[in-house]
């Protein structure tokens, strides 16, 4: 099994988007059309 978990700190666009940066996407092996959890942790 690969790696499960990583940290990035992706910006909210005006459509409330986040886009998860492929040097993240790549290890997780996460594709389009995968479910994801989000936990999220205000940083302002």
């Amino acid at each position: 099994m690969g790696q499960t978990e990583m940290e990035c700190y992706p910006t909210v666009r005006d459509r409330g988007q986040v886009t998860i940066p492929e040097d993240v996407r790549e290890p997780l092996g996460i594709e389009p059309g995968d479910r994801i959890k989000l936990t999220v942790e205000r940083l302002d």
